[in-house]
């Protein structure tokens, strides 16, 4: 390693762990890991909330969301679904995520299930 890296290196490390000490992160506060899954059972409970008739379900999400839920429920990866979709990668993260802010879910996977629970897949 050059003289360079090893400045890099010892200016990235936490103070202690230059000295062969050992390192332990700081563990998260309660506040946060409180707020964390408050935040999360909200959203669920948001989606599980948001049931209607299915004409007012159906509005909620395009054909092609429809398409790439049912594509997350085959449990296909982004790069097969991609490829089914003609699009790129990044695209059809970017829509999923999009989908989950819509709906308010943290992740793909509880708009997949409340999508199968309404009978949109």
């Amino acid at each position: 390693m050059s003289d360079l890296s090893h400045g890099v290196v010892r200016a990235l490390r936490p103070a202690g762990v230059a000295n062969e000490q050992s390192y332990s992160p700081p563990a998260p506060t309660t506040t946060t890991s409180h707020t964390a899954a408050n935040n999360n059972s909200t959203n669920i409970n948001n989606l599980n909330n948001n049931h209607g008739n299915a004409s007012d379900l159906r509005r909620r999400v395009t054909d092609d969301e429809i398409r790439l839920l049912a594509l997350l429920a085959d449990g296909l990866p982004v790069e097969a679904i991609a490829r089914r979709l003609a699009l790129s990668d990044r695209t059809v993260r970017r829509r999923s995520r999009a989908l989950c802010d819509r709906l308010g879910a943290r992740a793909p996977i509880q708009v997949v299930a409340w999508a199968a629970r309404n009978g949109l897949i």
